[in-house]
């Protein structure tokens, strides 16, 4: 499924409406009425209902929302906060159709409108103050009414969006609604599905409203979930079956996977990317390590072949023997990167690596873990290291030291950081946390599987050696990492359910791999 930014929704709107020929009323009705069929179907226990409305198109919604409460049986009660001539033509019809129905509209004007009364009294307020065209901070009447909304006890719906948080991403600029379920109209908005704004979303349910799939679908639209439906927009099923069932296929054919990594002392990173990598599914995987870390790993995972880089010392061909490794044409992709260390003798191998792996064509390189950080300062020194076939895996911090910005400034906006991360270095990025963004610069995907539970040392160590075994398949970088994520956390999700447990160690994450792949 497709998410949407405000002006993406709002094309569709234009589109649906003046070129398709669907009336605006019409929408409405259906938007609104999806609403009420939502909470009527999922809450039957509700008897009392306090609708607050805006004056515009979400308003709108309210009104039809408090007709159709209305009339299943529900005592319903409108809150107007705004002046009853902004209502917008289209919202008005239905304005009209409350009262004339009967049910009492109460104008908020201010705080004082609000001051004796006791919401607590309704089982249910839905929230359509404001939709996906409001930006910026809530104020007057509106930042009244959202205040007591989540003052309140009952239960709260919001209308397509919580009412203060904008569309397109970004962390509210003032109070929003905190609701426990958002009827969101269409499509997702991008706020819903990312952090910090799912936060404010509670339960979410997407009403279809009759919008033309051509719409929806279209690939105008930059942003889509990771889901059943992208699994077979991009093919997924068939490059697998492809890549595993072919009845004359043999190792060299599944690709062999250079993983560089495991220096002393951290030799557990590169086991668990190798690790997983083989249970995702590789022909080969070799780990080019130290020669004291190789001595450690040899034979503990025994799939995997080992190779030792030559010494610390500044007179040995660190960059030789990288190039004479990439020059025998074994390797179809490299993973740089886990338990690397940040040593002088890291940051060579790591530039050669890079160097290296260019002039032999090899194009498909995931860096991360230490792997990030000399990439940050290759960067800062002007270095180029990036390439359109690379995939990066920053968390937070390592995003922030890449970029140059604080921590914060990423956490509230991660789809714009995750874009601006992705252009900057002309590869693809993924953006790690939850609802983990993955993206090219101009298309993005978002996870929808994974927890808590996958905040553990080695969880991003697995999913890059799950990313590299991808890059071997026929996947696109992005397509590749995307799916990579999605079956990580698919992982996650299976292990703590039949576990039944939150917490979770790395290596356990091992034996459900093949299980989220089927």
């Amino acid at each position: 499924m497709k998410a949407v930014t405000a002006r993406e929704m709002q094309e569709i709107d234009r589109i649906a409406i003046q070129e398709r020929g669907i009336p605006a009323q019409v929408l409405m009705g259906l938007a609104g009425k999806a609403v009420a069929d939502r909470i009527l179907e999922g809450c039957p226990w509700i008897g009392s209902a306090a609708v607050f409305a805006g004056a515009g198109n979400n308003g709108g919604d309210g009104f039809v929302a408090a007709y159709f409460l209305a009339n299943g049986g529900v005592l319903t009660e409108v809150y107007l906060a705004a002046p009853e001539k902004k209502i917008t033509e289209t919202a008005r019809i239905y304005h009209t159709l409350c009262r004339n129905s009967g049910i009492r509209i109460i104008p908020v004007n201010g705080p004082g409108d609000l001051a004796g009364v006791n919401l607590d009294s309704y089982d249910c307020i839905v929230d359509a103050l404001l939709g996906t065209g409001s930006s910026g901070l809530a104020r007057g009447a509106i930042a009244d009414a959202i205040r007591a909304i989540n003052d309140s006890d009952a239960y709260v719906v919001s209308v397509d969006i919580p009412s203060g948080l904008g569309s397109d991403g970004a962390a509210p600029a003032g109070e929003a609604v905190v609701a426990d379920m958002t009827v969101t109209i269409g499509l997702p908005k991008l706020s819903l599905v990312i952090h910090p704004g799912r936060d404010y979303a509670g339960d979410l349910h997407v009403a279809d409203i009759g919008f033309p799939r051509s719409l929806t679908e279209s690939d105008a639209i930059s942003s889509e979930l990771i889901d059943e439906d992208f699994i077979a927009r991009h093919s997924i099923r068939e490059i697998e079956a492809d890549y595993s069932e072919r009845p004359d296929g043999h190792k060299g054919e599944r690709g062999h996977l250079l993983v560089i990594g495991g220096f002393d002392g951290m030799e557990g990173a590169a086991l668990l990317a190798a690790s997983a990598a083989f249970e995702t599914g590789v022909g080969l995987a070799t780990c080019v390590t130290t020669a004291s870390a190789r001595t450690i790993m040899a034979g503990r995972l025994p799939e995997l072949m080992t190779c030792a880089l030559p010494g610390e010392d500044g007179d040995e061909p660190i960059a030789e023997a990288i190039d004479a490794l990439l020059d025998t044409g074994r390797y179809q992709a490299i993973l740089v990167g886990p338990g690397m260390g940040r040593t002088k003798l890291a940051r060579r191998v790591f530039e050669a690596a890079l160097s290296s792996a260019g002039r032999h064509g090899i194009g498909r390189v995931l860096i991360d873990g230490d792997g990030l950080f000399h990439l940050a300062g290759a960067l800062k020194e002007g270095a180029s290291e990036c390439r359109a076939g690379m995939i990066v895996t920053p968390h937070f911090m390592e995003a922030s030291r890449i970029m140059g910005i604080s921590v914060d400034e990423i956490r509230q906006n991660r789809h714009e950081a995750a874009g601006s991360l992705a252009r900057r270095l002309g590869c693809t990025a993924v953006l790690k946390g939850p609802a983990s963004i993955i993206t090219d610069g101009s298309r993005y995907c978002i996870n929808t599987t994974g927890s808590a539970a996958l905040a553990a040392a080695g969880s991003g160590d697995v999913l890059s050696g799950m990313a590299g075994a991808l890059l071997l398949r026929r996947f696109s970088p992005l397509i590749a990492a995307s799916y990579g994520v999605y079956l990580h956390g698919r992982a996650a999700d299976l292990c703590c359910s039949e576990r039944e447990t939150n917490l979770l160690k790395s290596t356990d994450l091992l034996p459900y791999i093949r299980r989220a792949m089927r």
